[in-house]
């Protein structure tokens, strides 16, 4: 490899392992865990890394936390970095089911144990564990939530937008189907159905939804930065649509107990549980102790008519991990 071509691989990884959590070299006498998260900008992922730091301190493990940046090559880079740094797990949100498979098989081909979480990567001969909700599931549960206030304040019909996250996302299918599956189709027009991911993209979509169709009283969000978003933007319109979604957050906990906000409930995936889940299983595993090749961490309902749940879902979360 040219010299160029080594400072720009070596810069880009260093992108990706930017501000790693734990110490800059493993200690001998104790189990290196390589974790990987998306990036440090949603909740979702800093409670998913407050969680992995938690089982880590309490399996006496040396964690390092890396950054995917939401790129395949730095995910590569990133794994190919924790091979070097001789790691005996990488826990790993696949970034694409398919095309993160080449890089997880070489260090699973080298005697790392591999446990993937947020998605289960395609070949499932590479992983030893998965760990997460059930995407279907997630949305089905928020999808009940929906029927329910149709049926109850709408007089059981409604005009309702979808916001999906974008189709290159591997929970996309299903989280659409789920919504579908728990808000059923008597009574209901899907008359929008746009993709976003993060806030200015959910703000945009759901402006864009009801200039399109005014009456439009329900809209459901995939993920927390749509959400957020479109939650925003509905407070600024003075709009009375009724607001779903998936992923809770501070922000979005304010907004439930807020009483001119529209956001009626949110299902959330517990990403600190999926985080300690996912270190603790390895870690287990590793001293010997025979753990389930697939763990389901439970969805939670987190809804207006509940402020009592999303109290503790405040107190929680911020506090820090022990």
């Amino acid at each position: 490899m040219k010299l160029i071509d080594r400072i720009l691989l070596a810069s880009v990884v260093a992108l990706g392992l930017g501000s790693l959590g734990g110490t800059a070299a493993f200690a001998k006498d104790r189990i290196a865990v390589g974790g990987i998260i998306y990036a440090r900008d949603s909740e979702y992922w800093q409670q998913v890394e407050k969680g992995m730091q938690a089982a880590a301190k309490e399996g006496g493990a040396d964690l390092q936390v890396a950054l995917n940046r939401r790129q395949l090559t730095t995910e590569a880079q990133v794994i190919d970095d924790f091979m070097t740094r001789g790691v005996k797990v990488i826990v790993m949100p696949p970034l694409d089911r398919e095309a993160s498979v080449s890089a997880a098989r070489l260090a699973h081909s080298q005697g790392i144990m591999i446990v993937d979480y947020d998605a289960p990567l395609a070949d499932a001969s590479i992983a030893s564990h998965t760990i997460g909700v059930d995407s279907r599931d997630l949305a089905a549960e928020v999808g009940r939530k929906m029927r329910s206030y149709i049926d109850g304040k709408l007089g059981g019909s409604a005009k309702v937008g979808l916001i999906t996250v974008p189709p290159t996302n591997p929970n996309m299918k299903a989280r659409r189907t789920g919504v579908q599956d728990g808000l059923g189709d008597k009574g209901v027009t899907i008359v929008s159905d746009v993709a976003a991911s993060t806030p200015e993209q959910g703000a945009s979509a759901f402006e864009n939804i009801l200039q399109r169709t005014p009456d439009t009283k329900v809209v459901w969000c995939a993920n927390a930065g749509s959400l957020a978003g479109a939650a925003s933007t509905a407070q600024r319109m003075k709009s009375d649509t009724a607001l779903f979604g998936i992923d809770m957050s501070q922000e979005l906990a304010r907004m439930l107990l807020d009483p001119t906000s529209h956001l009626e409930a949110v299902s959330d995936q517990q990403p600190y549980q999926i985080g300690y889940t996912a270190v603790q299983t390895a870690l287990k595993d590793l001293a010997g102790e025979k753990q389930p090749r697939n763990v389901t961490v439970p969805v939670r309902l987190y809804s207006r008519d509940d402020p009592a749940g999303v109290k503790e879902y405040l107190e929680r979360t911020a506090a820090p991990a022990k």
